[in-house]
């Protein structure tokens, strides 16, 4: 095979990488990247009983945040803010939960999922905090992220729910651009079955990015 040939090879196998992939469920994303399961909740007592703790603990981290609103420059940073004010609603109901550790028994702030809970059949469930606004509900507004890793944070075989929250911000008053968010309402969701899309994306370092070879021109400043 010739040079020309193998470039062409590659281009057509790229061609076809890049053909959109939607709607791959949650379940199997998960499965793919961690090998663990996604269970789905169902009508079961175990899950009933659950589900009635989670509900306590979303609606006491919301009134948490009523009191000391949030402030932020820009809502992207709400979602994380939420974190502590969710881990502060599931102790109150007396639910075990921490900050997810990867498979190594690493922590990490960043990535999914933001809180693993156990409860008291010693079931797992991972919890993923995000907000919203009236305004982007029903949009297609990409909100839910899930990037591969080599240590991923998903260890166990366990339920995936979102904890929700519509804010409204009002803004601070003081001559910045802060603004104070609370949230007005909240939704627990499964996603077991979410459907996910694909984004590919081609990066590269600075090792080869600033390269002699590739240097035009340099100098000092």
């Amino acid at each position: 095979m010739t040079d020309k040939e193998r470039i062409d090879s590659l281009e057509n196998v790229l061609a076809r990488m890049l053909r959109p992939v939607a709607g791959i469920p949650f379940s199997a994303v998960i499965k793919a990247l961690s090998g663990c399961r996604v269970i789905a909740i169902e009508d079961s007592r175990e899950d009933r009983e659950l589900m009635a703790l989670l509900d306590q603990a979303a609606k006491r981290a919301g009134a948490l945040v009523c009191q000391t609103p949030i402030r932020r420059p820009r809502p992207n940073e709400v979602g994380n803010d939420m974190e502590p004010f969710v881990l502060q609603g599931l102790r109150h109901v007396d639910i075990e939960c921490s900050r997810p550790l990867t498979k190594s028994g690493l922590g990490r702030s960043t990535g999914y999922p933001d809180i693993l809970i156990r409860d008291k059949y010693g079931r797992y469930t991972y919890i993923e905090c995000k907000i919203y606004s009236a305004s982007t509900k029903n949009t297609t507004q990409r909100s839910f992220y899930l990037s591969p890793s080599e240590d991923f944070k998903v260890s166990h075989d366990a339920r995936h729910v979102v904890f929700g929250y519509e804010m409204i911000a009002e803004p601070v008053g003081d001559g910045s651009r802060d603004s104070f968010y609370t949230p007005v309402s909240y939704s627990i969701i499964d996603v077991h079955d979410l459907g996910c899309d694909v984004k590919y994306e081609f990066n590269s370092d600075n090792r080869r990015l600033y390269g002699i070879a590739r240097t035009l021109a340099q100098g000092s400043i």
